[in-house]
């Protein structure tokens, strides 16, 4: 069976030595393409059994296109990039790569937040134009961990990981997930709450939902209003959650105190003119959080070896249309 890198151009330099073992060893033939869009897609990948997505988008057209297709991985934890209702139609499984990366994300969020909550990019901005001293108007007011509660927007692994390591410094932590049930917070030891009690509650707002048509935006104006004075805003989930505008009014205007972003709305990012370039309380890294040595193998792993359990007719748990395949 022919399983299909897509679009090999978006890991340039990478010779995709570790799938194809795995896709060999399991008796499979691994096809490089360099897929840009989805005509390049129809075109060159028509008829792959099972197809490995990096980043390019593949809608009805290119997923309706694939005659006998079984699987397609995405090359991460979200797969928004992929139209799931329209492979579902075509009775193709879709799968994510729901855990390579949870240690990695974790630690890169309590990093942000913890250096939003001590006015680290600040403290930094300030010795380097010769200001010394941590009193004075400079700094934004900083508090006791013990007496701040960090608020979880979604309860997965990324997210429940942030929240053990916070814990363990001394914040309470509360989470929203419409998802789940009481059990899994209570298991964690957090408080569970509806997302408007937590928008008022919460000191610190990380984010970590998935992004769909219903997250779009849903923080925005109206969400920003229901905070804190000062709240501090983390997101190292995806960009789009976050209405941009609307975070820097709420920057400007003292609403946000400080904010984190590791994920914008427009990727890349480099905007030399955007505002946030120009404010003192936003850390900005470059869609960096997964990364690190280990995480990146086992992603190229898990990727390969999903499309090889599947294409064996094996059941494995991060096929993310199981429900609608009933599965």
């Amino acid at each position: 069976m022919k399983v299909y890198v897509v679009d090999a151009h978006m890991l340039a330099g990478y010779d995709f030595s570790v799938e194809r073992r795995i896709i060999e060893q399991g008796g499979h033939q691994l096809v490089i393409e360099q897929c840009r869009n989805e005509e390049e897609i129809i075109k060159k990948c028509a008829d792959a059994d099972a197809i490995l997505d990096i980043l390019t988008p593949m809608g009805p057209k290119s997923i309706n296109a694939l005659r006998r297709c079984k699987v397609l991985v995405r090359y991460g934890v979200g797969y928004d990039s992929v139209d799931v209702k329209a492979a579902t139609a075509k009775g193709i499984k879709v799968c994510n790569v729901p855990h390579y990366c949870v240690p990695e994300v974790a630690l890169h969020t309590v990093a942000l937040i913890l250096a939003a909550c001590r006015n680290l990019l600040n403290c930094t901005m300030n010795i380097r134009a010769g200001k010394f001293g941590g009193s004075g108007n400079t700094l934004r007011t900083m508090r006791r961990q013990s007496r701040q509660t960090v608020g979880l927007i979604g309860f997965g692994y990324i997210s429940r990981a942030v929240g053990k390591y916070l814990k363990s410094a001394g914040f309470s932590i509360a989470a929203y997930d419409p998802y789940l049930d009481d059990a899994v917070f209570t298991k964690a030891n957090v408080r569970h709450m509806e997302l408007d009690s937590l928008f008022s509650a919460a000191d610190i707002i990380s984010v970590h939902a998935p992004y769909t048509r219903e997250t779009h935006h849903m923080i925005n104006k109206e969400a920003f209003a229901k905070m804190k004075d000062g709240v501090i805003l983390v997101n190292t989930a995806r960009g789009p959650l976050v209405c941009e505008a609307d975070l820097i009014h709420a920057l400007r205007s003292g609403k946000v105190g400080a904010a984190g972003l590791d994920v914008f709305e427009k990727e890349p990012f480099s905007h030399r003119d955007h505002p946030f370039f120009r404010m003192d309380n936003v850390i900005l890294t470059p869609h960096i959080a997964y990364k690190s040595v280990e995480s990146t193998v086992e992603l190229f792993m898990q990727t390969a070896q999903s499309a090889v359990a599947v294409l064996g007719g094996t059941d494995i748990p991060n096929i993310v249309n199981r429900r609608e395949l009933g599965l």
